[in-house]
């Protein structure tokens, strides 16, 4: 009788923490998803996605030849205008990556030198996802989601999008042109750890720098 006691009893333990884990959890999402929209309202349910993603696997992509990668960098340090946005922000509920803008660069705050080789470093650690894993994530992410009843554009037709895709075996998406084109976007994936060294060694500005989502 005491086994069968004690058991109940590490059973109904275990059910706690399972429960309290999984509602931290939601609540790390809907903050997370509650401040995107706050601070981008135009987002769609794909912008939410691609944040998250972002978070889990980095820039999505290896990058292999990184001659090409500076000269794209280059080039779209020369072609944007800075809009005095310095918020580094993180990419989903911030555990892994941040995006950081280049707006930094482009006015003199962290060497190009110094960014670069920050972004490249984060693309070092990228992760090819395991869609079987990724599709089971983005499931939890998005009944948080929906749970929310957000007033997002086109959140149906984006859902659906998602679900095809990862279907197919496909997870990388752009931003979606309402977000391209009210927030003309410039900034790389870093890894948070990364990042947090640079900013220490460059003695960054807090108040400048540090103004995050959370």
């Amino acid at each position: 009788m005491k086994t069968n006691k004690y058991r109940l009893v590490a059973s109904s333990l275990m059910l706690m923490l399972f429960t309290g884990c999984y509602q931290n959890g939601n609540k790390e999402i809907r903050l997370a998803v509650e401040q995107q929209l706050q601070f981008y309202p135009e987002s769609t349910l794909q912008d939410i996605y691609k944040s998250f993603f972002q978070d889990e696997y980095g820039p999505g992509h290896l990058l292999n030849d990184t001659n090409a990668a500076r000269n794209y960098f280059d080039y779209e340090l020369s072609q944007m205008i800075s809009s005095g946005n310095y918020r580094v922000e993180p990419c989903g509920t911030g555990k892994n990556f941040f995006r950081v803008p280049l707006g930094l660069v482009k006015d003199g705050i962290v060497p190009a030198e110094d960014y670069f080789d920050a972004f490249m470093a984060s693309a070092g650690a990228f992760r090819e996802p395991g869609i079987m894993d990724w599709k089971k994530e983005w499931d939890r992410i998005f009944r948080a989601i929906e749970g929310m009843n957000p007033d997002i554009e086109n959140f149906e037709a984006d859902k659906m999008m998602l679900e095809n895709m990862l279907e197919e075996g496909r997870f990388v998406v752009h931003h979606s042109r309402a977000y391209i084109e009210n927030y003309d976007p410039h900034y790389r994936i870093i890894k948070k750890q990364i990042w947090e060294e640079v900013r220490f060694r460059l003695s960054l500005d807090e108040k400048i720098i540090d103004n995050q989502f959370r």
